[in-house]
């Protein structure tokens, strides 16, 4: 039955689109609603990650991951959501975003249209957002199969990218390798290690206080070590205590099955709001399947290690590269609530 836009109907897609993954669950968006129909979408400018990054792909692909919460959540309640972008992609840099003297910076106009027909989903979209998690715990042993390996590349496909995987042991070490040396690195990189600290919360307290960023409880580490790790990185690059650091690090993520990797455009800023609705499709998905993944940023960011990433599976242009299989439920990254994102 089709649906009419009722005075509440911003603050129920919301309680749900809060739900969407933002890099280092930074929760950069802000609506303001104008009235019943409209509304207006900005990005708070000092949750932004200017040193990672550069070409503003991340912000735009985040925003447009939230973007497609919305519309998802809106399509369930039989509602219809339009976007009109504010300015040209490029113009999200990280350049010119340090220029603009705004706290919140307009992204979009966002309009709901009520009086068409449900969207036919099969699955109840606000308990796959509810229940979607990035899992740094231990996964299962056993791979992914050919089966559900075919439905998440179905996916990807459709959104226009690539899904590969690998279940291959060696090749699967010589990555994690890769990316525990593009770790070490990047956090010894004072702009990159500065702009990621802000976002730590060590303690039970700071988790609850601030509801954002990346949480010790989440990230499978105690909060005396994540505090260590960015305060006395040059440890990390210690001849006498690198390798017990390499083997902490390799043993925290435990056994590893399959390594996914999504490929297509994302690098250039009009290619990301796409890539960003693809994502989230992709990681619904996976969640409905029952599994979860942990990406690995720096193995793509990192620019040389994302070149040897490319010589070792031969992919082209990977833009995320993940751990992917079953693990327990994980625990939940806390959100800010409704009241605070709106503006």
């Amino acid at each position: 039955m089709a649906a009419t836009v009722t005075p509440d109907a911003w603050q129920r897609l919301l309680e749900h689109a809060i739900r969407a993954p933002s890099p280092h669950n930074v929760q950069p968006w802000r609506v303001r609603i104008l009235d019943a129909r409209e509304a207006e979408l900005l990005i708070e400018k000092r949750r932004t990650l200017p040193k990672e990054d550069v070409t503003g792909s991340f912000i735009i692909l985040t925003m447009g991951l939230f973007v497609e919460a919305l519309r998802l959540v809106a399509a369930h309640h039989g509602l219809a959501l339009d976007e009109e972008w504010v300015h040209e992609p490029a113009w999200y840099s990280a350049e010119n975003l340090e220029r603009v003297g705004q706290a919140l910076i307009p992204f979009a106009r966002l309009r709901l249209r009520g009086d068409v027909p449900p969207a036919a989903e099969i699955h109840d979209v606000t308990a796959l957002l509810a229940a979607r998690r990035t899992s740094r715990l231990r996964y299962e042993p056993a791979p992914v199969g050919a089966e559900v390996e075919a439905q998440l590349a179905a996916v990807a496909q459709r959104g226009g990218h690539r899904y590969a995987q690998t279940s291959d042991p060696r090749r699967i070490e010589r990555l994690l390798a890769l990316n525990v040396e593009a770790v070490f690195e990047d956090l010894n990189h004072p702009p990159y290690r500065d702009e990621l600290a802000g976002w730590l919360r060590y303690s039970e307290r700071a988790s609850r206080r601030h509801r954002d960023g990346l949480d010790a409880r989440c990230m499978n580490v105690s909060p005396l070590e994540l505090w260590t790790t960015f305060h006395l990185p040059w440890l990390l690059r210690f001849p006498p205590l690198r390798p017990w650091f390499r083997r902490r690090y390799r043993a925290q993520i435990g056994p590893v099955a399959t390594l996914g990797f999504l490929c297509g455009p994302f690098w250039d800023p009009r290619d990301a709001a796409a890539t960003g609705r693809l994502l989230l499709h992709f990681w619904l998905e996976c969640t409905r399947l029952g599994l979860s993944i942990h990406p690995y940023g720096n193995l793509v960011t990192n620019r040389p290690t994302a070149a040897r990433v490319r010589a070792e599976t031969g992919l082209e242009d990977p833009w995320l590269v993940f751990k992917i299989g079953r693990s327990a439920a994980p625990p939940a990254s806390r959100r800010r609530a409704v009241e605070e994102i709106l503006a």
